[in-house]
């Protein structure tokens, strides 16, 4: 058995509303035809790959995705909400300007400090990190030694990079993820090794 516990980190596809730039968060939006062809790459990529789990936000957009990547390994998916994407609250639906125009002094309050300061109704990075790592721990924890694939939004991604690079969240919208991205981090018992980030599917 390794001494390791290897996580493949994707992002989901395009969306049907990628185009608009609004945050989605906890809001339950489906894949896009392009969504679905990325994926579809993604799983061919994987196939051929011995992996042992593959965990999935419980959000449409990450279920679906998992789903097509698990069909060939026979595996059954594992959907959670502790892997969702942050909550935007009741920005959830709007764009960037709409939130500055609509709510201007939070707006502002959150880009200065999104680690403490949530959107209203919402979370703080620091509630989605705990949240988030906790379920990693658990995850890897229970797969010591084996290779898995987490599939995830961008802001979970990110909020797992920083955690094994040791880098303050307040740092993780610098980490670019694009759509259906891979990432590999190899979890050691005392440490964690970065592999790629932000990858094409593994052709």
């Amino acid at each position: 058995m390794k001494d390791y516990t290897r996580v493949y980190l994707i992002r989901h596809g395009h969306l049907v509303n990628s185009h608009t730039g609004v945050y989605n968060g906890h809001t339950d939006i489906e894949l896009s035809p392009e969504g679905l062809t990325q994926t579809i790459a993604v799983a061919e990529s994987f196939r051929d790959k011995s992996i042992s789990a593959i965990y999935s936000s419980d959000l449409r957009r990450c279920r679906e995705g998992a789903e097509i990547i698990a069909a060939p390994h026979g595996l059954k998916v594992i959907h959670g909400k502790a892997l969702r994407e942050m909550n935007f609250g009741c920005w959830e639906g709007l764009t960037p300007e709409e939130i500055q125009s609509r709510y201007t002094n939070v707006w502002h309050k959150w880009i200065a400090d999104p680690v403490c300061t949530s959107p209203p109704g919402g979370e703080t990075l620091r509630d989605m990190q705990r949240r988030v790592i906790k379920e990693l721990e658990v995850i890897i924890r229970r797969h010591a030694g084996e290779e898995i694939i987490l599939f995830t939004h961008a802001g979970v991604n990110r909020i797992i990079i920083c955690h094994a690079i040791n880098l303050a969240i307040e740092n993780c919208f610098r980490i670019q993820q694009d759509f259906c991205s891979v990432n590999i981090i190899d979890f050691y018992e005392q440490a964690a090794v970065v592999r790629l980030i932000n990858g094409a599917p593994l052709l």
